[in-house]
């Protein structure tokens, strides 16, 4: 059952995901968990890895307090990742498959490892959400790519002393 609430989207949401529809709070709570379950899956959910989560929901949500203290009380350790994943679907063009993995990914490279168990349970994501390996590689290198290209632009960009 839904609680009727909605997430508004921010202008940088819609430049960067290509969205700007509002998100039900209910089913974002759900992919939020999702993600912190994958995320965990090397028996760790890192703080550096939940904080990538709430800095990029703070870039994407109008208002994004009430939700982010929802995922801070969320039980990410004891999730069902098959029935989270089940019960999420949006109504709109964004194929919120592939960027879920897409976050997934980042945020499980977050703490500056990729674990194996980390990758198992985003391979398992995809299963269940029926992407194909192909993506899922695919995703995976373009969060490496954008890692590098972070490193890059800050580094022409320091200050030499």
């Amino acid at each position: 059952m839904s609680s009727g609430k909605s997430l508004q989207l921010t202008k940088y949401s819609q430049q960067r995901y290509n969205n700007a529809q509002s998100i039900d709070f209910d089913v974002a709570v759900k992919y939020g968990g999702a993600l912190m379950a994958i995320a965990g899956a090397d028996g760790e959910l890192a703080e550096a890895e939940f904080q990538w989560y709430i800095d990029e929901q703070e870039l994407l949500m109008v208002d994004s307090q009430e939700y982010i203290e929802a995922l801070r009380q969320f039980d990410w350790k004891n999730a069902n990742i098959e029935e989270l994943l089940n019960g999420i679907s949006y109504n709109f063009p964004l194929n919120f498959r592939r960027v879920m993995l897409y976050q997934a990914i980042k945020m499980s490279r977050a703490d500056g490892s990729y674990h194996e168990k980390e990758k198992a349970a985003v391979a398992k994501a995809a299963e269940i959400l029926g992407i194909e390996r192909s993506i899922v590689v695919s995703l995976e290198s373009l969060a490496e790519m954008e890692e590098s290209t972070e490193r890059l632009r800050l580094a022409l960009f320091e200050n030499e002393v």
